[in-house]
Parts: structure tokens; sequence; C-alpha cells
């Protein structure tokens, strides 16, 4: 077992208390931190970027890849930029990893639509890997790895645990070593009712190791009724999820349910817990009619637009919103990734909106645990990966387009 992360002598003496070790003109302390057991726990009280320069998102894309013809990109997977600067990203559309050069001009394909080797289903996420091996998740636990070419390497069944039946990849460190999670009972319960399911979380040494467990976390809750006779799930509105999310050589836990995010090193041991204030936002029925609303508008009918609202005044729902994540309602989540972690180790975080109230809103903290503040991302643009001086992602037109964007990201 390596040693637990223990914080230095010089190190706790600075960041005990913040303005300690800033200039004179900062006199607000923003964050306190201090070694437990030799787990360090950040607790942040404000963002730094009140006192100084805050990072921003260039308006305009410099780099928009697009189709407008029978290759149109649809459910695009994973769009990331690789070390060599070319793009790669999955097209759900064409069933295919597509390759591009640094400037968007298409280089090469790999896969086709259908489940043998080298081929793939309408949905599917990618990682580059080791060397310039590139991960493709296409169905649960099957994993394809290609060449930087894309060239089919070999095609493989991830192995199961007793805690995680289905081990879903999570993404990849910087070692190689693959993050995997996974409901712990994926079938759910049998009769009508409110089940929180559980999530585990675990580590592949290899595609061919057996998953270690990191721990088990609360996972989505259901809500289970029964229609005609069968019994189907959806997700409990406003509820809150554990989240995942890779850095190089840690796994970062997000907590919505207290805005707290537990860092696990590449042994699978905890080394630092990161809270910040906020203050929880109290459901109310005017979120219950927005959705409604919404609904309304996508069902014709009197019959069935009855239904509707007879659904919505018995629906139940969390009492409060998540602290963060995107928002979970009846119909589906909104999409998109909760939190990410930059190349530079920072880690991202989505700001939690209420129904009509959408804003791409980001927390930043640093490697250290420290929040930095928040930073809006173009409307609608669901990020994939965030450089040191970009944020990549797709986004979708007036005309229902998907486009793949690069943004320059500025820190001045």
């Amino acid at each position: 077992m390596v040693a637990m992360n223990r914080l230095p002598n010089w190190r706790l003496a600075c960041v005990l208390v913040q303005f300690a070790c800033g200039s004179a003109g900062e006199r607000d302390a923003t964050y306190t931190a201090r070694d437990s057991a030799g787990i360090e726990i950040v607790e942040n009280v404000a963002p730094a970027w009140q006192n100084g320069p805050a990072w921003r998102i260039d308006t305009v894309p410099a780099m928009d890849v697009t189709e407008r013809d029978d290759d149109a990109l649809h459910r695009i997977g994973s769009a990331r930029i690789l070390a060599d600067g070319g793009l790669v990203f999955f097209n759900g559309g064409s069933c295919e990893v597509r390759f591009h050069s640094e400037t968007g001009a298409f280089v090469t394909s790999a896969g086709r639509c259908g489940e043998g080797p080298g081929e793939f289903e309408e949905s599917a996420r990618i990682w580059p890997w080791r060397g310039d091996s590139i991960l493709v998740v296409d169905r649960l636990t099957r994993v394809t790895v290609l060449g930087r070419d894309g060239t089919h390497g070999r095609t493989t069944q991830l192995r199961t645990i007793t805690d995680m039946p289905l081990p879903l990849v999570r993404g990849v460190l910087a070692d190689g070593t693959i993050v995997v999670g996974g409901l712990r009972n994926p079938a759910g319960r049998a009769s009508p009712g409110i089940e929180a399911g559980e999530t585990s979380l675990g580590l592949l040494a290899s595609l061919d190791a057996t998953p270690q467990l990191i721990g088990t976390f609360p996972g989505p809750v259901f809500e289970y009724t029964e229609f005609n006779g069968s019994l189907g799930r959806g997700a409990l509105a406003f509820s809150s999820s554990t989240q995942f999310a890779p850095g190089d050589d840690h796994v970062y836990v997000g907590h919505p349910d207290r805005f707290e995010i537990h860092a696990y090193g590449s042994d699978g041991a905890l080394e630092r817990i990161i809270r910040r204030t906020y203050s929880p936002v109290t459901v109310e029925q005017r979120d219950i009619d927005w959705l409604m609303e919404r609904r309304l508008a996508q069902v014709e009918g009197e019959e069935n637009q009855r239904a509707v609202r007879q659904a919505y005044r018995d629906i139940r729902h969390a009492p409060v919103m998540p602290a963060f994540g995107t928002p979970v309602w009846p119909g589906g989540a909104e999409g998109g990734p909760a939190m990410l972690v930059d190349d530079e180790e920072n880690l991202w975080i989505f700001q939690h909106y209420r129904p009509g109230e959408y804003r791409n809103d980001w927390t930043v903290f640093s490697s250290d645990g420290v929040w930095q503040g928040t930073i809006s991302l173009p409307e609608h643009l669901t990020a994939s990966q965030i450089g040191p001086d970009f944020v990549i992602g797709s986004w979708t037109d007036e005309t229902g387009f998907v486009h793949i964007r690069r943004y320059r990201l500025i820190k001045s």
C-alpha cells in the first residue's frame, strides 16, 4: 500500500489560512486546509478569483467541424484532442471513430455499424490509452482497442465481480489504469416504489484484469411505477447521484447532496476531501409546473394531455435539488458530464440549475482543491475535454446539425 499523502509542514503553514501566504491586498481567507489521519481536507468558503483575474472562454470557436450530407454527425461521443494535436471522436450517425487533423480536416475513420470485431453500435465513448492507442466502449462491457491510424487491435469483454456485474468504463488515468463503475443491482426492485441504487467504482490494471474495488457509493434514485400490468422505472425528479471523473493520477468522486468531492489515488486510497459552501435550493411547485408544461408540449391529444397532468399532480420528487451536476427530470437528464478534470488536473463541476433557468456554468477547483470561481462555457456546448488553453465539445445549431467545436481558454 502506497503511503497516504501528507502535507509537509511548510505547506500547512501556508494553506491553513490563505491570506497568510498571499499579498498584502488579499485579506479575505477563501479556504482552509488541514491534515486528518493522512487525508487532506480542504474547506472552501469563497472563490479565489474574487481577489484576482478569472478565466474566460473566447466567444468565437477556433475550430468547427461538421457535416451536412449523408455522413452528418449524430450522437457524438468523447471528442478529444490527441497528444499530436489531432482530433478524434465517435460519430453515432455512421458508427465510426473519426480522425481529423489539428485544423479539423478529415484524415481517416474506423468501424461501421454492427456487433462484430471492429464494428460498433450507435452510441459509444472513446479515450486515448497507452501509447497511441484508442479505447472504444460501445456496449456494456465490450471494449475495442484501435491504433492511432484506426487499425483494429482487439475487442474484449471486461471481467465482472459481484459488486460490479456490469463494469462500465468511466475513464483512463495517465498510467493506463482504467476506471470502471456500475450499478451493484442493475435489475432493481420488483414492485412499485422508490429505491436508491448503489454504484460501485473500481480500477483495472489491464483489460484482462479483475476490477480492484475502490468503494460503493449512492447511485441514482429510481421511482418504480406500474402501467398496463408492467413495471417501469425512471429517475426520481431532482434526485442526486454520486458522480465520477478520472484525472491523470486521481479519481474524483462527487457527492452532490452536500457539495463534497473525494480524491482517490491510483492505488485506490482516499487522499483528499474537497468541500464548498452552498445553499440548498428547495424544489417548488413552479419547478413541477415548468416540467409539466414542457411535457405537455411534447404530446398530442386531449386524453394524453390529461394523463400527463395527472402524472404531474401525483409526481414524487426530492425535497431539494442537487448541489451540482446535470439536472435529473422526468423524461431524462439534460445531458452532458457533471464533472471533468482538465489536462492540468483542475476539477470542473457543472452547476445545477432550476427548470427554465438554463446556464452552462462550471465551478473550477485547482489541482490542490482550492475553489477558484465560476466560468461560463458557450451556450449548449457539451464539453468533453478541457486542455491547458482550450475547451472542446459538441454543439447543435438551429438546423439540427451537430458541430465539434474547439474554443480558446483564456487564463489572463
